[in-house]
């Protein structure tokens, strides 16, 4: 049973956060020193949903630790700069702790949330919290997901492209030594389809290449002829396709 002291000490610890992440939407849960739920709910990651939980984490006084399964981001960055404590909590360890719980037969964004809060509340003392980057270090990181995202584009937008050109005009493929190197997205603008680029032979090749400003250290007979191949195969398989019943 616990003193007056503990109580007052276990009552001024704050409410405990757990937070499960998503990729438009978080799930919040909020528990007092003693376990009971004090709220629980969605917010949105944009401009307003975090306006909301800052709103929503004030409203209960001290914080002591925010549970998440992520270490860094924007909404890491963003509870860090309000002066939360964060606790990064491996899936494994979810997963683990979630079995203790078996609030539900299925998983789902609230028990997670739950399961989150409740842990940090039994072993917040045995946790370290996250560290809070300098502001050069926030900054760099900020640069690097910005970078890695415009990547993950470029690769999906290359992507679609290549699965475009496979089927109407797989001859542009073969030409250079990738498709997104400007000189092969160049000749695609100039000879969109296999008809225009059929007329092309070797000056109007280089004069191509010489106005794009591309030697590739080889002579346009060698693309000429890659193109030449490249396009009676296409031709054919094209003709076998529009042939075909099906």
């Amino acid at each position: 049973m616990l003193d007056s002291s503990e109580v007052a000490s276990t009552t001024s610890e704050g409410v405990f956060i757990g937070l499960d992440w998503g990729n438009s939407q978080h799930q919040l849960c909020i528990l007092d020193p003693a376990g009971r739920l004090i709220h629980q709910g969605r917010f949105a990651h944009d401009v307003a949903g975090l306006g909301d939980l800052d709103k929503r984490l004030h409203a209960h006084g001290r914080v002591a630790g925010v549970a998440i399964e992520r270490a860094e981001g924007l909404l890491v960055e963003r509870l860090q700069q309000q002066g939360h404590r964060l606790f990064c909590v491996s899936p494994k360890m979810s997963a683990r702790a979630r079995e203790r719980y078996r609030l539900a037969p299925t998983k789902s964004d609230a028990v997670d949330a739950f399961v989150l809060a409740d842990s940090l509340r039994h072993e917040h003392r045995h946790w370290r919290s996250l560290a809070v980057p300098s502001p050069l270090l926030a900054e760099l990181r900020a640069l690097t997901r910005d970078r890695e995202r415009l990547i993950w584009n470029q690769r999906d937008v290359e992507n679609q492209l290549r699965a475009i050109v496979e089927v109407y005009h797989p001859a542009v493929l073969h030409l250079f030594s990738s498709l997104d190197r400007d000189i092969s997205l160049a000749f695609l603008r100039d000879y969109p389809t296999p008809a225009q680029a059929g007329r092309v032979g070797t000056l109007r090749m280089t004069a191509f290449c010489s106005r794009h400003g591309y030697s590739g250290r080889t002579r346009a007979e060698l693309p000429i002829q890659r193109l030449r191949a490249n396009l009676l195969t296409a031709s054919e398989g094209t003709s076998r396709g529009k042939a075909s019943p099906h």
